[in-house]
């Protein structure tokens, strides 16, 4: 049987281009973070918010966070950006001036107080195209580090 080469070359390609699928994350694909989590140790389980768009609910260090997904198309797919965002309730939150300073000395974590007068924290993430894993991973690691501080700051 003859085969031509160029026909090898596509299939070592395509097999490639599947390999280099799994070893990454994409926000058009939830999944891909799902699992990126998932071996990371993590909860995540795959849920769509009121909007239609994709989030997946995960916990560190017995916090609760939510990923929510941006720049999606309107049926809730190809999304660009996520968000990663935890909220505490408590009965007195951090004063403004307290969360300010967070803001100004922390590179992860924007904090902020609710409608409600709890303290959340968010990190935004733009562009998570064929992000590598191990990009992931380290996002998920400062992410794990800001909820351990953030949680010692706020006193929770």
């Amino acid at each position: 049987m003859f085969i031509r080469l160029p026909m090898i070359a596509g299939l070592m390609l395509a097999a490639s281009s599947v390999t280099a699928a799994a070893q990454s994350v994409s926000a058009a694909v939830p999944d891909t973070i799902v699992l990126a989590l998932q071996d990371m140790g993590y909860k995540a389980q795959l849920d769509v918010d009121s909007e239609g768009d994709p989030k997946i609910m995960s916990a560190t260090q017995g916090v609760n966070f939510t990923i929510f997904f941006y720049g999606c198309e309107d049926d809730g797919t190809r999304c660009e950006d996520i968000i990663l965002t935890a909220g505490f309730e408590m009965d007195k939150a951090p004063t403004m001036e307290a969360m300010n300073s967070w803001n100004a000395t922390k590179l992860t974590g924007a904090a902020f107080v609710d409608d409600d007068g709890d303290p959340n924290i968010e990190h935004f993430v733009a562009g998570v195209k064929d992000m590598s894993r191990d990009s992931f991973e380290r996002l998920v690691f400062r992410w794990d580090q800001a909820i351990e501080e953030f949680t010692d700051f706020i006193g929770w």
